[in-house]
């Protein structure tokens, strides 16, 4: 028995030097990945996208944002557009040359993507590997299928949620019968008349709460408005020295907010859209 219980200490000790130098020991290092392209992230500015006859975009980076060029002129999602981006640092697992298209799906490709001037076309997925095709100058790769579901198939995951740019920080708002003014202190100050019967003007800090809240608000959807532009008017004049001007085209059942110079149309719900058009909102919370 004694004997037997030694073996099995020697046998627990060998397991757990076993495990011990399985964990410690230096990971085996990974073939690197073969580069399909010698673009830097941060040197891309210009991306287009095209998808047959339905998906033709363009989008720049202009002092310092990303602006859409077409189909509309609006501003562009960070998210999604980092993810287009992540093309510029893909690797592929291997790389053949750019001949017999069809039999990878590449003629025509699902999708085509330039960054600068370098065309990327998505083809068709490998069943074996489930990696997918990506031709580029003379030779097809194959890459993490990522990639290609990264490449939205509508316009719309493009466009910008938020009401407001990462730049356009506002210094006034002009509701018509009542503003809001930024005062050389930092201070946010109304003037006109009251925008509700309310007695009890937001303090300061509640209107720089408020403004805050225009700075930050995003949409639950946005889409290109078609139509003639009308309801109350909001002008804010933003830091910058631009002005941004929007539409209050509807309060209920929820917010729709049109921003007249990209024409695009945002839908807030009814308390978060509410509280944008009125401070003391903000002031009763």
């Amino acid at each position: 028995m004694k004997s037997r219980l030694i073996l099995n200490l020697v046998l627990l000790l060998a397991l757990v030097a076993l495990g011990l130098y399985a964990y410690l020991r230096p990971g085996e290092q990974q073939e690197p990945g073969i580069a399909v392209s010698q673009l830097e992230r941060g040197d891309v500015v210009r991306v287009t996208i095209k998808r047959g006859t339905t998906m033709d975009v363009e989008m720049a980076q202009r002092d310092g944002r990303w602006l859409m060029l077409r189909p509309y002129q609006t501003r562009v999602e960070p998210l999604q557009l980092a993810r287009v981006l992540d093309l510029a640092e893909a690797t592929a697992s291997d790389v053949l040359p750019a001949d017999n298209l069809p039999r990878y799906g590449l003629d025509p490709p699902a999708a085509r993507v330039t960054l600068n001037d370098q065309a990327f076309a998505f083809g068709a997925i490998n069943e074996i590997t489930n990696e997918q095709y990506l031709a580029s100058g003379d030779h097809i790769y194959l890459v993490r299928t990522f990639l290609g579901y990264n490449i939205p198939l509508d316009v719309t995951k493009l466009l910008s949620h938020k009401l407001l740019g990462e730049s356009e920080k506002p210094v006034e708002f002009n509701f018509g019968d009542w503003q809001a003014v930024k005062n050389d202190k930092g201070a946010w100050l109304l003037r006109g008349n009251s925008p509700t019967a309310d007695d009890d003007a937001p303090t300061p800090d509640e209107l720089n709460v408020w403004a805050a809240e225009w700075n930050l608000a995003s949409a639950l959807s946005v889409e290109p408005y078609q139509g003639t532009p009308r309801g109350e008017r909001i002008t804010i004049q933003l830091g910058n020295g631009t002005s941004a001007t929007f539409r209050v085209m509807s309060r209920q059942p929820e917010v729709k907010l049109l921003r007249v110079e990209e024409n695009m149309l945002y839908r807030l719900g009814a308390d978060a859209g509410g509280r944008l058009l009125d401070p003391y909102r903000v002031a009763a919370s």
